[in-house]
């Protein structure tokens, strides 16, 4: 008797001591159902004016083929449920994974939200000030009916747990309708947070060469070969928070410019890459531009048009939807769905299997692993002119875990859908020889790295696929990491 009631108090002390996250611990407005729950208490979540299914119609382990979709139609966002002969097709096999598995973040991230509780502020137009480190508004703190609840959110997502930001290896196709294809292009790119650093708490947060930038990224190309070596780089400063003017600071260099030149950067949201132009550029024309919503660039193989006037404006980077500026639109909360979405793929693609099969549209995650999760829907409206693909209002699906996006659908001015995306991930802990933190090898990595994407275009009938499966998000040696974030590096062996 006395050993039994010995196992029970164990037992309760151990699940006190558990970290609360379920739903059924302590109910909220943005709770998340318990781990493994493939019928979550309180009901499914679903799209506004949705009929719910009695109940989820599958359970982990269970697959489908295109026959069968229609039992998934509820956990699919309807807008790809519209358009979903390009992202499913006959022959594909899906899988259901975990449903709620646990992918949060390591426990000195949360360390640091609760350091620095309270402090992050919102300023009068929409800028985020005196945000040091950690989630800048927790959860718990939003209240769904505030009418800033969109935009808090929106910061949260900016600011989500990357690691230490991501690099490695990629490779981009434009895709023109379901024959035409364009030649792809492969390369490394890299993105790492100099400031803002939760793991970092002993240097104040941040490198000691971070100049009040909050990122630099950059990479180069590797094909095809009249873009070949055309390499680059982007410091997003601090000052990009507050000031919706304040571009990033923008620097590339061709061989045949002999030197590292400064190109146009104004109004970049996302991050900067070389890119086909999808539909209007001929298929062997490489153009090297801005990514993210707007901006300028120069013809690869060609004078830099950027520069010495007038700017050659492209349609994708290939990392779309990763990172945002909230500064520049206006937010609202739509709701929380449960939702099916390719979070943590099992299948390999380029750089180690660069012979996948995306279906006919080549598009296509389907014949993967899919996951259950809650995702939270949040609407944007561009504040001023819109984007240069005519954007004007965005519906992003983020991971309500994670932030991770999940789902992405932007519209003109008109309400007419531009093009709809989806985003496969990669959960670290589920890689043997994912690289340790350089500075602490025994620190938990717990990140969803961004592997793959893909977008319908639908205005102009064309489509991009981006494949990047080897994309960890630990940094390098400090050493090495300052040298990438030095411009005069881009010179160096060419």
């Amino acid at each position: 008797m006395t050993r039994a009631r010995a196992s029970t108090l164990a037992l309760l002390l151990a699940l006190a001591a558990a970290p609360a996250r379920a739903e059924d611990a302590k109910p909220g407005p943005w709770s998340l159902p318990a781990t493994g729950a493939c019928q979550p208490k309180g009901g499914l979540r679903t799209a506004p004016g949705d009929d719910a299914p009695p109940q989820v119609p599958f359970q982990t382990g269970d697959s489908f083929e295109i026959a069968r979709l229609e039992v998934l139609r509820h956990f699919i966002p309807k807008e790809l449920w519209q358009y979903r002969d390009r992202f499913f097709y006959e022959g594909m096999r899906l899988e259901i994974g975990p449903c709620f598995r646990d992918y949060s973040a390591p426990a000195f991230y949360a360390d640091a939200t609760q350091k620095f509780r309270g402090q992050a502020k919102l300023d009068a137009d929409g800028g985020l000030a005196n945000y040091t480190a950690g989630q800048p508004f927790p959860p718990d703190a939003i209240g769904p009916a505030d009418p800033q609840a969109g935009l808090l959110w929106a910061w949260n997502v900016a600011l989500r747990y990357e690691g230490a930001g991501f690099r490695g290896k990629f490779r981009v196709t434009d895709l023109l309708g379901r024959v035409g294809r364009a030649e792809p292009f492969e390369g490394e790119i890299f993105k790492m947070n100099v400031s803002h650093r939760a793991d970092r708490p002993d240097s104040g947060y941040a490198m000691p060469f971070a100049k009040g930038n909050h990122w630099v990224a950059g990479g180069k190309l590797l094909t095809p070969f009249n873009a070949r070596d055309y390499a680059w780089r982007q410091y997003r400063n601090d000052e990009n928070m507050v000031k919706a003017k304040r571009s990033d600071d923008l620097v590339a260099f061709l061989p045949e410019w002999r030197r590292v030149r400064r190109i146009p950067a104004a109004d970049i949201e996302g991050l900067h890459m070389p890119s086909f132009a999808v539909g209007v550029v001929p298929a062997k024309q490489m153009v090297v531009g801005t990514g993210g919503s707007m901006g300028g660039g120069v013809a690869a193989g060609g004078s830099p048009s950027g520069v010495g006037g007038g700017t050659i404006q492209t349609k994708r980077s290939g990392f779309e939807g990763l990172e945002i500026r909230p500064v520049l639109w206006s937010y609202r909360v739509v709701g929380l769905q449960d939702v099916l979405a390719p979070i943590n793929v099992a299948g390999a693609m380029y750089p180690d299997e660069p012979n996948r099969e995306f279906g006919p549209w080549g598009l296509s995650f389907a014949s993967d692993r899919w996951d259950l999760r809650r995702a939270l829907v949040l609407e944007a409206r561009v504040k001023g002119d819109p984007g240069y693909r005519g954007e004007s209002r965005l519906l992003m699906y983020v991971d309500l875990q994670t932030l991770s996006p999940l789902y992405y659908v932007s519209y003109s001015k008109k309400e007419e859908p531009i093009d709809i995306g989806i985003f496969a991930g990669r959960w670290s802990e589920d890689r043997p020889d994912y690289p340790k933190w350089p500075d602490d090898p025994a620190r938990p990595v717990r990140v969803i790295d961004s592997v793959g994407a893909a977008f319908a275009n639908l205005a102009e009938e064309g489509s991009w696929r981006r494949e990047s499966w080897d994309l960890v998000s630990t940094p390098p040696p400090d050493a090495d990491l300052k040298r990438l974030e030095s411009s005069t590096d881009l010179t160096k062996g060419r």
